[in-house]
């Protein structure tokens, strides 16, 4: 072939080439289930634009969960159809040679305390001792977000946490109610793992709340078939094909903590950050031996960010246009 034809080819090349980016991004459908990577990915699932009322007129001395605003999520976005499990985050542990923490609050001896040698491999009671197909725990919110450079890094595309309106809006999967079966946590036992008769009758110990100043119900009157942690994907899904939304372990999410939402907090599904260090990240979902009342869809945790404990793992979003969403 001549230098010319060569020549000719190359430029037709260039053509293609150019002409592939400047198409625009694939449009995925919502409901659509993908993973990026195989194995060593989450499966994700695209949760739909919408808009919904977040938070409720309720919550605990010191943590309300309104006022109610009116949010409205612009774009699709992708959220983990379960939460990131032991064989996933041992894949990233592999693959960076990022140190796991150590020191996690555990449960010993009826009470919470801090055991020194405690890793996600090692959680403590109930959580799994590393199950492969259990929720990883004993993850800080910074571990969290290493994992999601991590994704981010491999697959080219943008993952991250996802922020505190987008877990609410998938969480709640346009059903109005308390939780996203229904307004009682005793009819969520095919829903999600909360604690309720075999964790009580396991000898768990909730964090119990008062409700106007009134002990709540200590536990859901059902089984679920699990004393603590369980394998993710074991209830029903919700609305949005997602699964435990609601127990099993809290999430951590991007948003900086503040309550009451302030007035200058987003209302477009952005996460509230804030300038300098931020004192604690906002957590959902509740766990296995949470009281019912915290396993609520609007109801906020507040922790610091280098807080590892055995009932605190975490799932994953991604943005649509492979990059990170304005």
């Amino acid at each position: 072939m001549t230098t010319k034809g060569l020549s000719a080819i190359a430029f037709m090349l260039v053509l293609s080439t150019s002409a592939a980016l400047a198409r625009p991004a694939k449009v995925i459908a919502p409901g659509t289930r993908f993973n990026d990577c195989g194995a060593d990915c989450p499966d994700m699932i695209v949760i739909p634009a919408g808009t919904f009322a977040m938070g409720a007129e309720a919550g605990e001395d010191g943590r309300p969960e309104g006022p109610i605003r009116k949010v409205a999520i612009k774009r699709p976005f992708a959220l983990g159809v379960f939460e990131v499990t032991n064989a996933q985050y041992s894949r990233f542990i592999a693959d960076t040679g990022h140190v796991p923490s150590k020191g996690c609050r555990s449960l010993v001896g009826g009470k919470v305390d801090v055991v020194p040698s405690a890793d996600y491999l090692h959680p403590g009671a109930g959580a799994g001792e590393g199950s492969a197909t259990k929720p990883v725990v004993c993850v800080s919110w910074r571990d969290a977000t290493a994992y999601t450079a991590w994704l981010s890094k491999k697959t080219g595309q943008f993952y991250r946490l996802p922020t505190e309106a987008e877990w609410e809006y998938a969480g709640r999967a346009g059903k109005p109610g308390e939780y996203y079966w229904g307004q009682s946590i005793d009819t969520g036992c095919a829903h999600a793992n909360v604690y309720d008769k075999d964790g009580a009758n396991g000898g768990a110990i909730p964090v119990f709340s008062a409700v106007n100043g009134a002990p709540e119900v200590p536990f859901a009157q059902c089984s679920d078939g699990h004393a603590g942690a369980a394998p993710v994907g074991s209830y029903a899904a919700n609305a949005f094909g997602l699964f435990d939304m609601t127990g099993n372990v809290w999430e951590w999410t991007q948003d900086c903590y503040f309550a009451p939402y302030p007035a200058a907090a987003p209302t477009d599904g952005t996460a509230y950050e804030v300038a300098g260090e931020c004192p604690r990240r906002a957590v959902r979902g509740g766990s296995w031996m949470s009281a019912p009342f915290r396993n609520r869809v609007s109801w906020r945790g507040r922790d610091p960010e280098n807080l590892v404990t055995w009932i605190f793992g975490f799932r994953v979003a991604r943005d649509l246009s492979g990059t990170r969403r304005k």
